[in-house]
């Protein structure tokens, strides 16, 4: 069996990102996490936007400060997630009348779009000598499941809750171990 040897390149970026993808992972896990214990119990629409929008921001600005930390092609979609999680979060905690259902759409196509970046960018970083990548795929993955759940279910609130959650708490674990990874690396060929 082959064993992944990476680049010098990959540990010099490893230790520049290493700390945003923890830090990406840890809010994940902290959000899921607030989503069992906040808006079960009281999971109203309005409660859910604001944490959801929190977290999108808060994970979009950590995401574009990865991004400009790369100096590979997976910069620019990192970037473009990192915009695209600001953007929505912004109109989730400022469309103070929405509806149940624009909120579902609006997640979706959230959690869809960031998902889906995640997902091609860490495909293209395959080739880089580590492993990281995979768990970069399972958060994209992931994130692509919750948008299409969010829109193919039209869940009532406690079912979105409960998706949004778990998916986030996951999300937030294989970012974590991907962080864990990158640290290691950067230590590893420095």
């Amino acid at each position: 069996m082959a064993v992944l040897q990476p680049s010098h390149e990959y540990g010099s970026t490893a230790a520049k990102v290493w700390p945003w993808s923890m830090t990406r992972g840890a809010l994940a896990v902290i959000f899921g996490i607030l989503g069992f214990v906040l808006l079960l119990p009281i999971g109203t629409l309005r409660m859910f936007a604001m944490v959801i929008g929190i977290f999108a921001i808060l994970d979009g600005v950590a995401n574009g400060v990865e991004a400009s930390r790369r100096r590979s092609t997976p910069m620019v979609l990192r970037g473009i997630a990192g915009l695209v999680g600001v953007v929505f979060g912004v109109l989730a905690l400022v469309m103070t009348g929405m509806t149940m259902t624009t909120m579902l759409w609006m997640t979706g196509i959230w959690a869809f779009v960031i998902g889906g970046l995640e997902f091609v960018s860490n495909l293209i970083e395959r080739g880089a000598g580590h492993r990281d990548w995979i768990f970069g795929l399972i958060m994209g993955g992931l994130a692509v499941v919750l948008g299409v759940l969010a829109v193919a279910l039209m869940p009532g609130m406690t079912l979105l809750i409960w998706l949004a959650a778990i998916a986030t708490v996951l999300w937030g674990i294989a970012g974590l171990i991907m962080g864990g990874s990158e640290r290691s690396l950067s230590r590893h060929t420095s």
